[in-house]
């Protein structure tokens, strides 16, 4: 298949208007890459996705690795301190910086990128356009719920959305200028489309209540979409955990793709609730199936994808299962053998 048209294929996914095939996104966490090295490298060129030239693809130093995701304990730009237990994991929040929010109004959010940074991105992007991929750029303050939560502590933020504290409103207000200003730097880069995440479920459902999540978080949600969206950019949101609750809520957002923890739900209610709606960005199952299934039975849970989420949604799927340190190579393979083999549609004319 000619190189020009990934973009185009990506683009029909988003919109689901039937590509000839399913678009596929490679996921490997930093940890991965540490432990399978080259022989995961050459196993994501073998199978190369719509998004990432292959020279693109490389095994992460550990000292380049950004705080959250350094074995041991360190503090990142926004004065957060993590503690991982391995290499190219994201650890935990150990010490927020806002625990006491008399804090909040002298708090220094971090820099916005510097003139040549984005200049020496734009130049990387307008490249990887050229070569007919969907650009398409996963920034590491890409969260407002999560990035609340870091900052204040988790117990101290859902103590706050029940009691409405003042210092609440004037904290995620400016987090969410600061968000709006980032993003607006990121868009002069010439992108198609911008990640934002929030993992916003546990295993069985949301956090909060749905009515709490549309009251405080959808609102502030709508501005930051819409701001993204206004400047021709598509949306992809990714949020782990169960969030059938807000899927639709979602729709109404203006989110483009969305990409949910499948291993957290039913797949058919889930496709049910996308279904000439959004586009989703698959999750391979990464509790059981990758991790722990044979290849043959990844092989059976990825054509059940493509079947409910592609073919029932007008090829709106992007295939993408998330490569963590758990999973064997050789089930890396049977999903993207699956990818391949079984993406391949075959649409009935009307």
């Amino acid at each position: 298949m000619s190189m020009s048209r990934r973009r185009d294929i990506v683009v029909k996914a988003i919109e689901l208007s039937k590509p000839e095939r399913v678009p596929i996104i490679h996921s490997p966490l930093p940890g991965a890459l540490l432990k399978y090295g080259d022989k995961l490298i050459q196993i994501l060129r073998r199978y190369p996705d719509d998004f990432t030239p292959p020279e693109e693809l490389q095994v992460p130093s550990p000292n380049e690795l950004p705080p959250w995701y350094r074995k041991g304990v360190h503090r990142d730009e926004w004065g957060i301190t993590w503690s991982s237990t391995i290499e190219g994991i994201r650890g935990q929040v150990i010490k927020p910086p806002l625990e006491d929010p008399s804090k909040i109004d002298e708090y220094t959010f971090p820099p916005l990128p510097k003139k040549e940074g984005i200049e020496k991105l734009k130049r990387i992007h307008e490249r990887k356009r050229d070569k007919g991929y969907f650009v398409a750029l996963w920034i590491d303050s890409n969260n407002f719920f999560e990035r609340l939560q870091w900052l204040r502590g988790f117990d101290n933020l859902m103590r706050d959305l029940i009691r409405k504290p003042k210092h609440l409103y004037i904290l995620a207000g400016r987090l969410l200028n600061y968000l709006i200003d980032l993003m607006e730097v990121y868009l002069e880069t010439k992108l198609d489309a911008i990640f934002l995440a929030d993992d916003w479920g546990v295993q069985d459902r949301l956090m909060i209540k749905p009515s709490l999540w549309r009251e405080f978080f959808k609102p502030r949600y709508k501005k930051l979409i819409s701001f993204i969206k206004d400047h021709d950019a598509y949306v992809f949101f990714h949020s782990d955990g169960y969030i059938l609750d807000i899927v639709h809520d979602f729709y109404e957002l203006g989110v483009d793709v969305l990409n949910p923890q499948f291993s957290c739900h039913n797949l058919e209610r889930l496709a049910e609730a996308v279904r000439d709606k959004l586009c989703i960005l698959s999750d391979i199952d990464r509790q059981y199936v990758l991790p722990r299934g044979s290849p043959d039975e990844v092989r059976r849970y990825v054509r059940c994808v493509i079947d409910l989420f592609g073919y029932e949604n007008n090829g709106g799927l992007i295939c993408r299962g998330e490569i963590n340190v758990d999973v064997p190579l050789e089930n890396v393979i049977a999903m993207y053998e699956a990818f391949i083999n079984y993406g391949k549609y075959k649409w009935q004319n009307p």
